[in-house]
């Protein structure tokens, strides 16, 4: 195990409530880092969530725009484009969101932590990185922005397969 850094605040979960945190006390002052076990920043909104749902849904609804305009519905135009052309589309957004997301944390100088945290005292966490070392941080404060989890009713067949939730793919 290796004992890596001491930071004023660790904020745990890079979503858009990690994100706010961490980037209002690095302005503030304070020396941050931010653990995220994800491959990249952003949360769930920005990987499986808001982002790319409203990029898929924006990109279908152009599409339908542009092949019911009468203006080129006139001169025998049409788009024609698959579902992974549309889920591309969806990526690169996503992707984007992703480096913009990164340069806030490398301009604002918080560092960021990949891996999975757990405490392991009052102020420690260990940090399980992606190739399975173990990492030690301290901090005099933690911030836990860790998301939430879709409700899910017992009434309701998950298994059925036109069912879809932002954990189910």
């Amino acid at each position: 195990m290796t004992r890596r850094a001491h930071f004023d605040v660790i904020v745990i979960g890079s979503g858009p409530g990690g994100e706010g945190a961490a980037m209002g006390l690095t302005k503030a002052g304070f020396k941050v880092a931010i653990v995220e076990r994800e491959k990249s920043v952003g949360g769930g909104c920005t990987h499986w969530g808001t982002i790319p749902s409203k990029a898929l849904r924006h990109a279908v609804s152009r599409f339908i725009e542009f092949n019911s305009n009468p203006l080129f519905c006139k001169n025998n135009q049409s788009l024609n484009a698959s579902f992974d052309d549309i889920l591309s589309h969806a990526k690169t957004v996503v992707d984007k969101q992703t480096n913009l997301r990164q340069g806030f944390y490398d301009r604002n100088h918080c560092t960021l932590i990949f891996g999975e945290a757990n405490f392991s005292e009052a102020n420690t966490i260990q940090v399980k990185t992606p190739d399975g070392r173990i990492e030690e941080y301290t901090a005099d404060r933690f911030v836990i922005a860790t998301g939430s989890r879709p409700y899910r009713p017992s009434n309701i067949d998950f298994d059925h397969p036109r069912f879809m939730t932002a954990t189910l793919s």
